[in-house]
């Protein structure tokens, strides 16, 4: 039966090593392709006729971008699970703070808690000048800026998060993979059917780029390389189901 098949797909994985799911419907791309690391001819006889073609080291790859950020997704790189909770120290920046008379001295009025207490201040010139923060409260050092100006203070501060560590001595593991998709009658344009394609064995390539530009939203995509299944010459399978 002809079809018309015009959406991207839902993703379901299944890390193989402990069941963990990763299932997303808002994928841009889902695609497939197939190559052949053998495929020649062979030439024999009088006038060194074709006579055979010699095939073998079928590849199988897939894509997979997604539409939106997802540390999840960005995790199957990695071959790492997500820290729940876990601590680190990061950099934080208040901005917008406007410079006030406290009894002859100048100050602005933070949210955050620095560790040690420790500020960097910078003013409307772009100048950075240390200070110390007392229970939010930082005194602005002397010359660096006026009553009214408008300043930025940035300090370190430890938070609770969740964490996904880049580490060099692990590497993405093996997946299952299924898409899933739905299929249209041409002539009434109704969905007659839902596609489904099964891969047994996939291992996402240890490849990541993220790019943070402006107006630009970030879409991770992630590559996988298809593989038999252990004790299987099977790589996938194509299932058409008629919608009801």
């Amino acid at each position: 039966m002809k079809l018309l098949v015009m959406d991207t797909c839902d993703v379901v994985m299944r890390r193989k090593s402990d069941g963990h799911l990763f299932i997303t419907a808002e994928a841009q791309l889902t695609s497939i392709s197939q190559s052949l690391g053998i495929n020649e001819k062979i030439y024999g006889g009088i006038g060194n006729k074709a006579l055979a073609i010699m095939k073998g080291q079928k590849e199988v790859q897939s894509t997979l971008r997604n539409a939106f950020y997802d540390q999840e997704l960005l995790s199957l790189t990695q071959g790492v699970a997500i820290e729940e909770g876990g601590t680190a120290t990061v950099w934080k920046t208040e901005k917008n703070l406007t410079v006030v008379d406290n009894l002859g001295d100048l100050e602005v009025t933070i949210t955050g808690t620095p560790i040690n207490n420790e500020v960097h201040v910078r003013n409307a010139k772009g100048e950075l000048e240390s200070a110390t923060a007392t229970t939010g409260k930082i005194t602005v050092p002397a010359g660096h800026a006026v009553e009214g100006d408008i300043v930025s203070v940035t300090y370190q501060e430890e938070i609770t998060g969740d964490i996904l560590q880049l580490d060099g001595e692990k590497f993405a593991e093996a997946f299952e993979l299924e898409y899933h998709t739905i299929a249209y009658d041409p002539d009434t344009n109704k969905v007659v059917k839902d596609i489904y394609i099964q891969l047994d064995h996939v291992v996402p390539m240890d490849e990541l780029e993220l790019s943070l530009e402006n107006g630009n939203a970030i879409a991770p995509e992630i590559n996988f390389e298809c593989m038999t299944a252990p004790n299987s010459t099977r790589i996938g399978r194509i299932i058409e189901e008629d919608r009801i």
